[in-house]
């Protein structure tokens, strides 16, 4: 790694994160998606590149919408360096997503919602972890996907967080594109 390639790498990770855990938005304001008085925070982990996350954009807009009704914040969180704002913005748009995003590519996200892929969803009641994993049990395994899910795992998730009750479970298997370093 060269000289500057890790001037690069150190200038990404002071821009996009503050020491206090806050991560930030699209236009490098720094964001704390666990702040206010939401009763539930739900965080869906993408990529841009990712398949399988862009083709959940229809469902995650869904949800989103369907969280907001109730009071929940949705935040999508790119936590790859390589996901610059620009190519989120242009993703947002092609998938036609209006959720607020944020950047984490110092992954302290990532780390609090224990995530390992893209798509991979966490629910979050009073900033502690209540739920981790798949959205619906649409995608299998790779290259394998129903024509519809039979199961919701993230909006029974939040469902029973509102009613004040834990998930039925606290973390399942998500199928997707591995978040790295």
């Amino acid at each position: 790694m060269t000289r500057r390639s890790v001037l690069q790498a150190a200038l990404v990770l002071l821009v996009s994160c503050k020491q206090d855990g806050q991560v930030t938005d699209l236009d490098g304001h720094a964001v704390d998606p666990f702040a206010g008085n939401a009763p539930v925070t739900v965080l869906v982990f993408l990529a841009t590149s990712c398949p399988i996350s862009n083709r959940y954009a229809p469902e995650i807009q869904r949800l989103a919408d369907a969280f907001a009704a109730r009071g929940a914040k949705t935040y999508l969180v790119y936590p790859s360096a390589s996901d610059t704002p620009g190519a989120i913005r242009d993703g947002l748009r092609e998938h036609a997503l209006s959720v607020p995003s944020v950047r984490d590519p110092a992954h302290l996200l990532v780390r609090r919602a224990s995530v390992t892929v893209t798509p991979e969803a966490a629910v979050f009641r009073g900033g502690q972890l209540a739920y981790h994993g798949r959205i619906d049990d649409r995608q299998v395994d790779f290259g394998i996907a129903r024509p519809a899910a039979t199961r919701h795992d993230l909006e029974e998730a939040v469902e029973r967080v509102l009613a004040g009750a834990s998930p039925d479970a606290s973390s399942t298997i998500a199928i997707g594109c591995s978040i790295t370093m």
